[in-house]
């Protein structure tokens, strides 16, 4: 008899969910790594708020609207239980989580939320509009894109360092077995480029060049600093590809050399 009841329960619940749902609709997205300033996520934020505010009109008498915003700071969590500004908010030059949620009940637009981080970025619109929320989803997903970038994020740095690791070291043991047994130039050349490739990897900050989501307060004016990310990348991908460089260069250049001889051997 008990398992009759328990079936009648969970159906009765499950009833009383999808009847509460009815009328709801909802847009979510998972974004790629993201890079903003705090003026070009303001402009997003007031222009999505705005969109909001004209779809679910002003607040009667009774009505509330809550809205907060947290940010990730150093390892600890800051929140504003209201509306604010990204670049009024005190913060160090670059913060790289964020999230901020609107909910109104019973609204074209009832829930909106951001939620940006190194291992995720993803944005969600609910409402009992089914084209305001689309509209908005859509607006926000297109302004968001325009700061995304190719590469970044926590799965990124994982995958990408492991393989470069296992690559760098089997690189490093071999041109130094190479050298060791020949003592030429080509393999010194191999050996420095693996040692400074896996030097590259272990040693750069690469959680902070490569994010999965970054907020600037402010971009710097030196561009050494302001580039340093792409720096370090452009100086990795010159280093593995001189590892492979020193062993053909020299090869080819013998061959062409020998090619030449023998072809004024042939001349005279």
């Amino acid at each position: 008899m008990r398992l009759p009841v328990l079936i009648s329960v969970c159906l009765s619940l499950t009833t009383l969910t999808l009847s509460a749902k009815v009328g709801e609709f909802s847009q979510s997205r998972d974004l790629p790594p993201l890079k903003l300033a705090a003026a070009d996520l303001d402009a997003i934020l007031l222009k999505t708020h705005a969109l909001i505010a004209a779809a679910n009109g002003p607040l009667a008498e009774q009505e509330f609207a809550r809205e907060s915003v947290k940010l990730g700071v150093r390892g600890h969590e800051i929140e504003i239980p209201h509306f604010s500004m990204a670049s009024s908010v005190a913060f160090p030059k670059e913060v790289f989580r964020f999230s901020y949620t609107y909910y109104r009940p019973d609204k074209p637009i009832s829930s909106f939320t951001l939620d940006f981080g190194d291992y995720s970025r993803r944005m969600s619109v609910s409402g009992g509009s089914a084209d305001q929320v689309e509209a908005i989803t859509n607006l926000l997903e297109n302004d968001l894109l325009r700061h995304s970038t190719a590469i970044g994020g926590a799965m990124f740095r994982r995958v990408a360092g492991l393989c470069l690791l296992v690559a760098l070291l089997a690189s490093l043991i071999l041109s130094s077995a190479y050298w060791w047994n020949t003592r030429c130039s080509s393999a010194m050349g191999m050996l420095t480029c693996s040692a400074l490739g896996l030097s590259l990897v272990l040693l750069v900050p690469w959680n902070t060049y490569l994010p999965g989501f970054v907020l600037y307060q402010s971009y710097s004016p030196f561009l050494l600093v302001r580039y340093a990310p792409y720096v370090a990348f452009v100086s990795l991908v010159a280093t593995l590809a001189g590892i492979p460089l020193w062993y053909f260069l020299p090869r080819w250049r013998k061959r062409h050399i020998s090619d030449e001889v023998l072809q004024e051997g042939q001349a005279d």
